[in-house]
Protein backbone atom coordinates (compact mmCIF):
# COMPACT_ATOMS: atom_id res chain seq x y z
CA UNK A 1 0.00 0.00 0.00
CA UNK A 2 1.39 3.55 -0.95
CA UNK A 3 1.51 6.70 1.55
CA UNK A 4 -2.19 7.86 -0.01
CA UNK A 5 -3.87 4.41 0.04
CA UNK A 6 -2.95 4.95 4.07
CA UNK A 7 -4.47 8.49 4.00
CA UNK A 8 -7.63 7.47 2.58
CA UNK A 9 -7.75 4.80 5.15
CA UNK A 10 -7.41 7.44 7.63
CA UNK A 11 -9.42 10.09 6.07
CA UNK A 12 -12.89 7.63 5.32
CA UNK A 13 -12.05 5.88 9.12
CA UNK A 14 -11.35 9.13 11.03
CA UNK A 15 -13.98 8.30 14.08
CA UNK A 16 -12.47 4.53 14.94
CA UNK A 17 -9.20 6.17 15.10
CA UNK A 18 -10.15 9.34 17.40
CA UNK A 19 -13.03 7.34 19.46
CA UNK A 20 -9.68 4.83 20.48
CA UNK A 21 -7.73 8.01 21.38
CA UNK A 22 -10.56 9.99 23.08
CA UNK A 23 -11.20 6.32 24.84
CA UNK A 24 -7.61 5.55 25.74
CA UNK A 25 -7.11 9.60 27.21
CA UNK A 26 -10.26 9.24 29.25
CA UNK A 27 -9.39 6.10 30.40
CA UNK A 28 -5.74 7.30 31.43
CA UNK A 29 -7.44 10.81 33.16
CA UNK A 30 -9.98 9.54 35.51
CA UNK A 31 -8.09 5.73 36.71
CA UNK A 32 -4.50 7.25 37.41
CA UNK A 33 -3.98 9.56 40.52
CA UNK A 34 -3.53 13.37 39.99
CA UNK A 35 0.13 13.20 40.73
CA UNK A 36 2.63 10.41 41.71
CA UNK A 37 3.30 10.20 45.94
CA UNK A 38 6.83 9.50 46.91
CA UNK A 39 6.03 6.20 47.33
CA UNK A 40 5.77 5.15 43.87
CA UNK A 41 8.93 7.43 43.09
CA UNK A 42 11.49 5.62 45.52
CA UNK A 43 8.94 2.59 46.31
CA UNK A 44 12.14 1.06 49.13
CA UNK A 45 15.35 2.24 50.37
CA UNK A 46 18.51 0.47 51.05
CA UNK A 47 21.33 1.12 53.51
CA UNK A 48 24.99 -0.48 53.50
CA UNK A 49 27.55 -0.64 56.82
CA UNK A 50 30.79 -1.58 55.88
CA UNK A 51 32.87 -3.91 58.30
CA UNK A 52 36.53 -4.33 57.99
CA UNK A 53 38.07 -7.61 59.39
CA UNK A 54 41.56 -7.61 60.32
CA UNK A 55 42.94 -10.59 62.43
CA UNK A 56 44.84 -10.55 65.78
CA UNK A 57 46.20 -14.35 65.44
CA UNK A 58 47.45 -16.23 61.74
CA UNK A 59 46.14 -15.21 59.19
CA UNK A 60 45.26 -18.45 57.47
CA UNK A 61 42.91 -18.05 60.14
CA UNK A 62 40.81 -15.93 59.32
CA UNK A 63 37.52 -16.71 56.91
CA UNK A 64 35.80 -14.05 55.87
CA UNK A 65 33.05 -16.17 54.91
CA UNK A 66 32.72 -18.07 58.21
CA UNK A 67 32.55 -14.39 59.45
CA UNK A 68 29.35 -13.58 57.48
CA UNK A 69 27.47 -16.90 58.97
CA UNK A 70 28.12 -15.75 62.37
CA UNK A 71 26.34 -12.08 61.63
CA UNK A 72 23.48 -14.14 59.72
CA UNK A 73 23.08 -16.59 62.85
CA UNK A 74 23.23 -17.51 66.38
CA UNK A 75 23.91 -14.48 69.07
CA UNK A 76 24.11 -11.35 66.42
CA UNK A 77 20.48 -11.55 65.29
CA UNK A 78 19.36 -12.05 68.77
CA UNK A 79 21.21 -9.20 70.13
CA UNK A 80 20.23 -6.64 66.74
CA UNK A 81 16.51 -7.63 67.61
CA UNK A 82 16.73 -6.35 71.03
CA UNK A 83 18.16 -3.27 69.83
CA UNK A 84 15.72 -2.37 67.24
CA UNK A 85 12.80 -3.80 69.69
CA UNK A 86 12.11 -6.82 67.31
CA UNK A 87 9.31 -8.85 68.62
CA UNK A 88 9.38 -12.07 66.12
CA UNK A 89 11.91 -14.41 65.53
CA UNK A 90 15.71 -13.36 65.03
CA UNK A 91 15.83 -15.48 62.40
CA UNK A 92 13.29 -13.43 60.26
CA UNK A 93 14.88 -10.38 61.25
CA UNK A 94 17.96 -12.04 59.47
CA UNK A 95 16.46 -12.54 56.64
CA UNK A 96 15.89 -8.92 56.05
CA UNK A 97 19.95 -8.03 55.66
CA UNK A 98 22.16 -9.53 52.85
CA UNK A 99 25.98 -9.92 54.23
CA UNK A 100 28.36 -10.08 50.92
CA UNK A 101 32.28 -10.84 51.98
CA UNK A 102 35.04 -9.35 50.24
CA UNK A 103 38.18 -11.60 51.04
CA UNK A 104 40.67 -9.68 48.85
CA UNK A 105 39.37 -6.48 50.68
CA UNK A 106 38.99 -8.11 54.05
CA UNK A 107 35.64 -6.95 54.30
CA UNK A 108 31.79 -7.29 55.15
CA UNK A 109 28.95 -5.33 53.51
CA UNK A 110 25.54 -5.60 55.59
CA UNK A 111 22.82 -4.18 53.46
CA UNK A 112 19.04 -3.83 54.51
CA UNK A 113 16.03 -2.55 52.59
CA UNK A 114 12.88 -1.42 53.93
CA UNK A 115 10.06 1.31 52.59
CA UNK A 116 11.15 3.60 55.19
CA UNK A 117 14.52 4.52 54.95
CA UNK A 118 15.56 5.21 58.64
CA UNK A 119 14.39 1.82 59.05
CA UNK A 120 16.58 0.19 56.82
CA UNK A 121 19.68 2.22 58.21
CA UNK A 122 18.82 1.37 61.69
CA UNK A 123 18.77 -2.02 61.01
CA UNK A 124 21.81 -2.36 58.81
CA UNK A 125 23.44 -0.61 61.95
CA UNK A 126 22.30 -2.97 64.39
CA UNK A 127 23.96 -5.79 63.16
CA UNK A 128 27.03 -3.88 62.29
CA UNK A 129 27.39 -2.52 65.93
CA UNK A 130 26.33 -6.01 67.56
CA UNK A 131 28.78 -8.02 65.08
CA UNK A 132 31.69 -5.25 66.83
CA UNK A 133 30.52 -6.23 69.81
CA UNK A 134 30.82 -10.01 69.33
CA UNK A 135 34.22 -10.38 67.90
CA UNK A 136 35.72 -8.00 70.51
CA UNK A 137 35.24 -11.05 73.28
CA UNK A 138 37.37 -13.41 70.82
CA UNK A 139 34.39 -15.60 69.63
CA UNK A 140 36.00 -19.50 68.94
CA UNK A 141 36.81 -20.23 65.40
CA UNK A 142 37.05 -17.02 64.02
CA UNK A 143 40.96 -17.19 64.58
CA UNK A 144 40.78 -14.09 66.45
CA UNK A 145 39.50 -11.98 63.83
CA UNK A 146 39.19 -8.32 64.71
CA UNK A 147 36.21 -6.32 63.38
CA UNK A 148 35.42 -2.43 62.86
CA UNK A 149 32.71 -0.30 61.53
CA UNK A 150 34.25 1.40 58.08
CA UNK A 151 31.29 3.59 57.70
CA UNK A 152 27.97 3.13 58.76
CA UNK A 153 24.43 2.56 56.94
CA UNK A 154 23.16 5.40 55.25
CA UNK A 155 19.41 5.32 53.30
CA UNK A 156 19.80 5.28 50.00
CA UNK A 157 16.18 5.44 47.63
CA UNK A 158 16.14 2.61 44.88
CA UNK A 159 16.21 3.18 41.40
CA UNK A 160 12.76 2.16 39.49
CA UNK A 161 13.69 -0.28 37.23
CA UNK A 162 15.77 0.65 34.38
CA UNK A 163 12.90 0.49 31.82
CA UNK A 164 9.85 3.20 31.48
CA UNK A 165 9.31 5.18 33.88
CA UNK A 166 5.07 6.61 34.76
CA UNK A 167 5.64 10.42 33.82
CA UNK A 168 4.16 12.02 37.52
CA UNK A 169 1.84 14.34 35.38
CA UNK A 170 -1.85 13.37 34.86
CA UNK A 171 -1.62 15.76 31.40
CA UNK A 172 1.85 14.38 30.31
CA UNK A 173 0.29 10.94 30.89
CA UNK A 174 -2.98 11.60 28.93
CA UNK A 175 -1.40 12.89 25.79
CA UNK A 176 0.67 9.82 25.87
CA UNK A 177 -2.31 7.33 26.49
CA UNK A 178 -4.05 9.55 23.70
CA UNK A 179 -1.17 9.01 21.00
CA UNK A 180 -0.81 5.59 21.80
CA UNK A 181 -5.00 5.07 21.11
CA UNK A 182 -4.70 6.64 18.04
CA UNK A 183 -1.81 4.33 16.81
CA UNK A 184 -4.64 1.36 18.09
CA UNK A 185 -7.36 3.01 16.45
CA UNK A 186 -5.19 3.41 13.44
CA UNK A 187 -4.43 -0.21 13.34
CA UNK A 188 -7.96 -1.00 13.65
CA UNK A 189 -8.59 0.85 10.78
CA UNK A 190 -6.61 -1.12 8.98
CA UNK A 191 -8.33 -4.36 10.01
CA UNK A 192 -11.92 -2.97 9.30
CA UNK A 193 -10.48 -1.44 5.80
CA UNK A 194 -9.49 -5.35 4.70
CA UNK A 195 -12.59 -6.79 6.33
CA UNK A 196 -14.88 -4.12 4.85
CA UNK A 197 -14.94 -4.42 1.23
CA UNK A 198 -17.72 -1.85 0.15
CA UNK A 199 -17.07 0.71 -2.99
CA UNK A 200 -18.06 4.08 -1.52
CA UNK A 201 -15.88 6.59 -3.78
CA UNK A 202 -15.71 7.24 -7.78
CA UNK A 203 -12.48 5.44 -8.11
CA UNK A 204 -13.42 2.56 -6.01
CA UNK A 205 -16.09 2.07 -8.02
CA UNK A 206 -14.79 2.84 -11.54
CA UNK A 207 -11.69 0.06 -10.40
CA UNK A 208 -13.72 -2.72 -9.87
CA UNK A 209 -16.21 -2.46 -12.34
CA UNK A 210 -14.24 -0.93 -15.18
CA UNK A 211 -16.32 0.96 -16.18
CA UNK A 212 -17.13 5.26 -16.75
CA UNK A 213 -19.18 7.46 -13.60
CA UNK A 214 -21.45 9.55 -15.73
CA UNK A 215 -22.94 11.07 -12.63
CA UNK A 216 -22.88 11.35 -8.54
CA UNK A 217 -26.29 11.47 -6.91
CA UNK A 218 -25.24 13.16 -3.62
CA UNK A 219 -27.12 12.11 -0.75
CA UNK A 220 -30.58 13.71 0.29
CA UNK A 221 -31.20 15.38 3.35
CA UNK A 222 -34.07 13.74 5.71
CA UNK A 223 -37.05 16.21 4.77
CA UNK A 224 -36.42 15.57 1.36
CA UNK A 225 -36.06 11.46 1.51
CA UNK A 226 -39.54 11.96 3.78
CA UNK A 227 -41.37 13.84 0.60
CA UNK A 228 -40.26 11.23 -1.44
CA UNK A 229 -40.51 12.72 -4.44
CA UNK A 230 -39.04 12.94 -8.12
CA UNK A 231 -36.84 15.59 -7.40
CA UNK A 232 -36.23 16.78 -11.13
CA UNK A 233 -39.46 17.93 -11.15
CA UNK A 234 -40.04 18.99 -7.58
CA UNK A 235 -36.89 20.89 -7.13
CA UNK A 236 -35.14 21.33 -10.66
CA UNK A 237 -32.14 23.75 -9.44
CA UNK A 238 -31.28 21.57 -6.53
CA UNK A 239 -27.59 19.65 -7.14
CA UNK A 240 -29.56 16.38 -6.70
CA UNK A 241 -31.60 16.94 -10.16
CA UNK A 242 -28.37 18.14 -11.81
CA UNK A 243 -26.36 14.90 -11.28
CA UNK A 244 -29.26 13.60 -13.01
CA UNK A 245 -29.28 15.91 -15.81
CA UNK A 246 -25.69 15.10 -15.99
CA UNK A 247 -26.67 11.05 -16.47
CA UNK A 248 -28.93 12.13 -18.69
CA UNK A 249 -26.73 13.92 -21.06
CA UNK A 250 -24.48 10.87 -20.79
CA UNK A 251 -27.50 8.89 -22.45
CA UNK A 252 -27.48 10.93 -25.28
CA UNK A 253 -24.43 12.49 -26.79
CA UNK A 254 -21.38 9.71 -25.75
CA UNK A 255 -21.31 6.47 -27.08
CA UNK A 256 -21.81 2.98 -24.88
CA UNK A 257 -19.46 0.63 -24.25
CA UNK A 258 -19.19 -2.92 -25.32
CA UNK A 259 -17.64 -5.49 -23.54
CA UNK A 260 -16.64 -8.14 -25.83
CA UNK A 261 -16.47 -11.82 -25.22
CA UNK A 262 -14.51 -14.26 -23.49
CA UNK A 263 -14.67 -11.95 -20.63
CA UNK A 264 -11.80 -12.08 -17.80
CA UNK A 265 -10.79 -9.59 -14.99
CA UNK A 266 -8.64 -7.48 -17.28
CA UNK A 267 -10.48 -7.23 -20.01
CA UNK A 268 -12.80 -5.11 -18.77
CA UNK A 269 -9.94 -2.37 -18.59
CA UNK A 270 -9.40 -2.52 -22.38
CA UNK A 271 -12.81 -3.27 -23.72
CA UNK A 272 -13.87 -2.15 -27.17
CA UNK A 273 -15.91 0.39 -28.07
CA UNK A 274 -19.22 0.23 -30.24
CA UNK A 275 -22.21 -1.16 -31.22
CA UNK A 276 -24.48 1.42 -30.62
CA UNK A 277 -24.86 4.88 -31.42
CA UNK A 278 -25.63 8.25 -29.70
CA UNK A 279 -28.82 8.63 -27.95
CA UNK A 280 -30.00 4.93 -27.69
CA UNK A 281 -33.74 4.99 -27.69
CA UNK A 282 -34.25 1.86 -25.18
CA UNK A 283 -32.46 2.41 -21.72
CA UNK A 284 -32.15 -0.68 -19.25
CA UNK A 285 -31.85 0.56 -15.66
CA UNK A 286 -30.34 -2.25 -13.43
CA UNK A 287 -28.21 -2.64 -10.21
CA UNK A 288 -26.23 -5.16 -8.90
CA UNK A 289 -28.61 -5.54 -5.51
CA UNK A 290 -31.89 -4.20 -4.25
CA UNK A 291 -32.53 -1.05 -2.24
CA UNK A 292 -29.63 0.95 -4.48
CA UNK A 293 -31.34 3.52 -5.70
CA UNK A 294 -32.59 2.15 -9.40
CA UNK A 295 -36.21 3.18 -9.04
CA UNK A 296 -35.54 6.28 -8.15
CA UNK A 297 -32.85 7.01 -10.73
CA UNK A 298 -35.41 5.77 -13.73
CA UNK A 299 -37.82 8.54 -12.29
CA UNK A 300 -35.40 11.01 -12.40
CA UNK A 301 -34.04 10.16 -15.32
CA UNK A 302 -37.35 10.28 -16.97
CA UNK A 303 -38.02 13.61 -15.43
CA UNK A 304 -34.77 15.51 -17.15
CA UNK A 305 -35.54 13.56 -20.55
CA UNK A 306 -38.87 15.09 -20.33
CA UNK A 307 -37.37 18.38 -19.72
CA UNK A 308 -35.98 18.37 -22.98
CA UNK A 309 -39.45 18.12 -24.80
CA UNK A 310 -39.04 14.62 -25.56
CA UNK A 311 -41.61 11.64 -25.23
CA UNK A 312 -40.70 9.46 -21.87
CA UNK A 313 -42.29 6.18 -21.75
CA UNK A 314 -41.35 4.12 -18.53
CA UNK A 315 -41.95 0.65 -18.10
CA UNK A 316 -41.94 -0.94 -15.23
CA UNK A 317 -40.57 -4.54 -15.85
CA UNK A 318 -38.72 -5.51 -12.11
CA UNK A 319 -41.81 -7.81 -12.14
CA UNK A 320 -40.89 -9.12 -8.60
CA UNK A 321 -40.96 -5.74 -6.84
CA UNK A 322 -42.69 -3.41 -8.50
CA UNK A 323 -42.99 -0.03 -7.38
CA UNK A 324 -41.75 2.48 -9.82
CA UNK A 325 -45.46 3.44 -10.50
CA UNK A 326 -45.75 4.51 -6.82
CA UNK A 327 -43.29 7.48 -7.71
CA UNK A 328 -45.37 8.74 -10.33
CA UNK A 329 -48.58 8.64 -8.55
CA UNK A 330 -50.06 5.93 -10.86
CA UNK A 331 -52.56 3.59 -9.55
CA UNK A 332 -51.26 -0.48 -10.07
CA UNK A 333 -53.48 -2.14 -12.78
CA UNK A 334 -53.37 -3.94 -15.98
CA UNK A 335 -49.73 -3.44 -17.52
CA UNK A 336 -47.04 -5.37 -19.02
CA UNK A 337 -47.78 -8.64 -17.14
CA UNK A 338 -51.07 -9.00 -18.51
CA UNK A 339 -50.49 -7.68 -22.25
CA UNK A 340 -47.30 -10.75 -22.26
CA UNK A 341 -50.07 -13.18 -20.39
CA UNK A 342 -52.63 -12.91 -23.13
CA UNK A 343 -51.32 -10.27 -26.13
CA UNK A 344 -54.43 -10.11 -27.99
CA UNK A 345 -57.30 -9.38 -24.61
CA UNK A 346 -55.47 -5.49 -24.69
CA UNK A 347 -53.71 -3.26 -27.10
CA UNK A 348 -50.29 -1.95 -25.55
CA UNK A 349 -51.28 1.47 -26.36
CA UNK A 350 -54.24 0.64 -24.03
CA UNK A 351 -51.83 0.36 -20.86
CA UNK A 352 -50.06 3.48 -21.26
CA UNK A 353 -51.06 5.85 -18.19
CA UNK A 354 -50.12 9.43 -18.06
CA UNK A 355 -47.98 10.22 -14.95
CA UNK A 356 -47.95 13.07 -12.48
CA UNK A 357 -44.53 14.37 -14.33
CA UNK A 358 -45.82 16.43 -17.72
CA UNK A 359 -43.95 14.57 -20.70
CA UNK A 360 -43.30 11.11 -18.72
CA UNK A 361 -45.79 8.08 -19.31
CA UNK A 362 -45.99 4.80 -17.54
CA UNK A 363 -46.68 1.03 -18.53
CA UNK A 364 -46.86 -0.12 -14.93
CA UNK A 365 -46.27 -3.88 -13.81
CA UNK A 366 -49.92 -5.26 -13.98
CA UNK A 367 -51.64 -7.85 -12.04
CA UNK A 368 -50.26 -10.99 -13.34
CA UNK A 369 -47.39 -11.34 -11.43
CA UNK A 370 -47.30 -14.78 -10.31
CA UNK A 371 -44.48 -16.16 -12.46
CA UNK A 372 -41.96 -13.25 -13.10
CA UNK A 373 -39.59 -14.72 -14.58
CA UNK A 374 -41.07 -16.87 -17.06
CA UNK A 375 -43.10 -13.28 -18.03
CA UNK A 376 -39.69 -11.49 -18.55
CA UNK A 377 -38.47 -14.00 -21.20
CA UNK A 378 -41.23 -13.04 -23.08
CA UNK A 379 -40.67 -9.40 -23.14
CA UNK A 380 -38.88 -9.09 -26.40
CA UNK A 381 -42.05 -8.60 -28.68
CA UNK A 382 -43.82 -5.77 -25.85
CA UNK A 383 -40.01 -3.73 -26.18
CA UNK A 384 -40.02 -4.00 -29.91
CA UNK A 385 -43.44 -2.92 -30.07
CA UNK A 386 -42.78 0.35 -27.70
CA UNK A 387 -39.78 1.45 -29.26
CA UNK A 388 -42.27 3.89 -31.36
CA UNK A 389 -44.20 4.56 -28.98
CA UNK A 390 -42.06 8.01 -27.49
CA UNK A 391 -38.41 9.14 -27.83
CA UNK A 392 -37.06 7.56 -25.05
CA UNK A 393 -38.03 4.33 -23.39
CA UNK A 394 -36.55 3.31 -19.75
CA UNK A 395 -36.75 0.32 -18.66
CA UNK A 396 -36.88 -0.90 -14.42
CA UNK A 397 -35.54 -4.33 -14.46
CA UNK A 398 -34.84 -6.37 -11.45
CA UNK A 399 -31.14 -6.20 -9.97
CA UNK A 400 -28.54 -8.49 -11.58
CA UNK A 401 -27.72 -10.58 -8.83
CA UNK A 402 -30.61 -10.57 -7.10
CA UNK A 403 -32.84 -12.19 -10.15
CA UNK A 404 -32.57 -14.09 -13.41
CA UNK A 405 -35.48 -11.82 -14.96
CA UNK A 406 -32.76 -9.22 -16.30
CA UNK A 407 -30.96 -11.40 -18.79
CA UNK A 408 -33.61 -12.34 -21.02
CA UNK A 409 -34.07 -8.60 -21.15
CA UNK A 410 -30.28 -7.66 -21.79
CA UNK A 411 -29.38 -8.48 -25.44
CA UNK A 412 -32.80 -6.52 -26.52
CA UNK A 413 -32.26 -3.13 -25.21
CA UNK A 414 -29.95 -0.01 -26.51
CA UNK A 415 -27.88 0.55 -23.37
CA UNK A 416 -27.24 -0.60 -20.43
CA UNK A 417 -26.91 2.07 -17.55
CA UNK A 418 -26.17 0.38 -14.05
CA UNK A 419 -26.94 2.27 -10.71
CA UNK A 420 -24.54 1.88 -7.56
CA UNK A 421 -25.10 3.23 -4.24
CA UNK A 422 -22.16 4.13 -2.07
CA UNK A 423 -21.52 1.52 0.49
CA UNK A 424 -23.63 -1.07 -0.66
CA UNK A 425 -21.68 -2.93 -3.34
CA UNK A 426 -18.91 -5.75 -2.44
CA UNK A 427 -15.96 -5.47 -4.47
CA UNK A 428 -16.49 -9.34 -5.05
CA UNK A 429 -20.15 -8.11 -6.25
CA UNK A 430 -18.70 -5.58 -8.44
CA UNK A 431 -16.34 -8.10 -10.37
CA UNK A 432 -19.58 -10.21 -11.09
CA UNK A 433 -21.30 -7.71 -12.13
CA UNK A 434 -18.49 -6.74 -14.93
CA UNK A 435 -18.09 -10.54 -15.50
CA UNK A 436 -21.86 -11.06 -16.24
CA UNK A 437 -22.07 -7.95 -18.50
CA UNK A 438 -19.21 -8.76 -20.29
CA UNK A 439 -20.20 -11.87 -21.30
CA UNK A 440 -23.53 -10.85 -22.30
CA UNK A 441 -21.83 -8.40 -24.52
CA UNK A 442 -24.30 -5.22 -24.16
CA UNK A 443 -23.81 -2.16 -24.19
CA UNK A 444 -23.02 0.16 -21.47
CA UNK A 445 -23.69 4.51 -21.10
CA UNK A 446 -21.79 4.01 -17.59
CA UNK A 447 -22.52 4.03 -13.45
CA UNK A 448 -24.70 6.56 -11.87
CA UNK A 449 -23.35 6.65 -8.28
CA UNK A 450 -25.76 6.98 -5.95
CA UNK A 451 -25.50 8.65 -2.34
CA UNK A 452 -21.64 10.16 -2.99
CA UNK A 453 -20.44 11.89 -0.15
CA UNK A 454 -19.63 15.38 -0.60
CA UNK A 455 -20.51 19.03 0.53
CA UNK A 456 -24.11 20.21 -1.27
CA UNK A 457 -23.25 23.34 -3.54
CA UNK A 458 -24.67 26.39 -2.31
CA UNK A 459 -25.18 27.89 -5.88
CA UNK A 460 -23.61 28.35 -9.01
CA UNK A 461 -22.75 32.09 -8.06
CA UNK A 462 -24.42 34.04 -10.18
CA UNK A 463 -27.38 34.81 -7.44
CA UNK A 464 -29.72 32.07 -8.19
CA UNK A 465 -29.59 28.65 -6.88
CA UNK A 466 -30.61 26.11 -4.95
CA UNK A 467 -28.71 27.45 -1.45
CA UNK A 468 -30.52 30.61 -2.04
CA UNK A 469 -32.16 32.24 0.93
CA UNK A 470 -35.65 33.88 0.46
CA UNK A 471 -34.35 37.14 1.42
CA UNK A 472 -31.86 36.65 -1.44
CA UNK A 473 -34.41 35.29 -3.99
CA UNK A 474 -36.89 38.58 -3.31
CA UNK A 475 -34.33 41.15 -3.85
CA UNK A 476 -33.20 39.53 -7.21
CA UNK A 477 -36.81 39.26 -7.93
CA UNK A 478 -37.32 42.76 -7.50
CA UNK A 479 -34.51 44.13 -9.52
CA UNK A 480 -36.01 42.11 -12.24
CA UNK A 481 -39.38 43.92 -12.24
CA UNK A 482 -37.45 47.00 -11.97
CA UNK A 483 -34.76 46.34 -15.08
CA UNK A 484 -37.91 45.62 -17.29
CA UNK A 485 -40.05 48.61 -16.40
CA UNK A 486 -37.29 51.11 -17.67
CA UNK A 487 -36.58 48.53 -21.29
CA UNK A 488 -38.77 48.96 -24.28
CA UNK A 489 -41.15 46.78 -25.11
CA UNK A 490 -41.10 43.75 -28.16
CA UNK A 491 -43.31 45.74 -30.15
CA UNK A 492 -41.18 48.78 -29.44
CA UNK A 493 -37.85 47.33 -30.28
CA UNK A 494 -39.82 45.70 -33.38
CA UNK A 495 -40.53 49.30 -34.76
CA UNK A 496 -37.24 50.62 -34.29
CA UNK A 497 -36.07 47.86 -36.00
CA UNK A 498 -38.36 47.36 -38.46
CA UNK A 499 -36.34 49.36 -41.37
CA UNK A 500 -33.40 47.34 -41.43
CA UNK A 501 -32.22 46.13 -44.18
CA UNK A 502 -29.74 43.40 -42.56
CA UNK A 503 -32.11 41.16 -40.96
CA UNK A 504 -31.51 42.43 -37.50
CA UNK A 505 -33.79 41.00 -34.91
CA UNK A 506 -35.98 42.71 -32.55
CA UNK A 507 -35.06 42.81 -28.82
CA UNK A 508 -36.28 40.85 -26.37
CA UNK A 509 -35.46 41.55 -23.24
CA UNK A 510 -33.77 39.43 -20.73
CA UNK A 511 -33.38 39.38 -16.97
CA UNK A 512 -30.39 40.10 -16.80
CA UNK A 513 -27.70 42.17 -19.03
CA UNK A 514 -30.18 43.04 -21.33
CA UNK A 515 -29.00 47.20 -23.01
CA UNK A 516 -30.51 50.07 -22.15
CA UNK A 517 -32.66 52.67 -24.15
CA UNK A 518 -28.88 54.32 -25.16
CA UNK A 519 -27.86 51.25 -26.04
CA UNK A 520 -30.60 50.66 -28.17
CA UNK A 521 -30.51 53.87 -29.82
CA UNK A 522 -27.05 53.67 -31.05
CA UNK A 523 -27.38 50.26 -32.22
CA UNK A 524 -30.62 51.40 -33.97
CA UNK A 525 -28.41 54.68 -35.84
CA UNK A 526 -25.60 52.36 -36.79
CA UNK A 527 -28.24 49.85 -38.48
CA UNK A 528 -29.45 52.35 -40.66
CA UNK A 529 -26.11 54.17 -41.62
CA UNK A 530 -25.24 50.71 -42.84
CA UNK A 531 -28.51 50.40 -44.82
Amino acid sequence: MTLRDYLTIARRRWPIIVACALVAAAVTWFLTPAQTDEAEVAPSYTATATLLVGSGGPPELVSIDRLALFIKTGEIPSRAAKVLSFDGDPALLASQITVTPDPAAAALTIAASAPDGERAAATANAFADETVAFFEKGAPGTGGAAVSVLQVATPIPDQIGGGFVVPPSRPLRTAMAAFIGLLLGFALALVIQRVDSRLRTRDEVHAALRLPIIAEVPRLSQAQKRKASIMVAADPLDPYSDAYRAARTALMHTVSRKMTGDYTGRRAATAERGGTATGARLILVTSANAAEGKTTTVANLAASFAETGQRVLVLDADLRSPDTHSLFDVPQGAGISDFITDPGDVPLEALVRPTSVPGVRIITAGTRLTHPASLASRMGHLLEEVRGMADVVIIDSAPLLAASDVFDVLPIVDTVLLVVRSGRLTDVAAHRVAELLGRFQVPISGVVLVGARGRRADGYGYGYGHGDTKKRKGARSARVEADRSLRPTRADASTQFAGSEDGARPFSPQADGAPDDAALSRRARRTSSSA
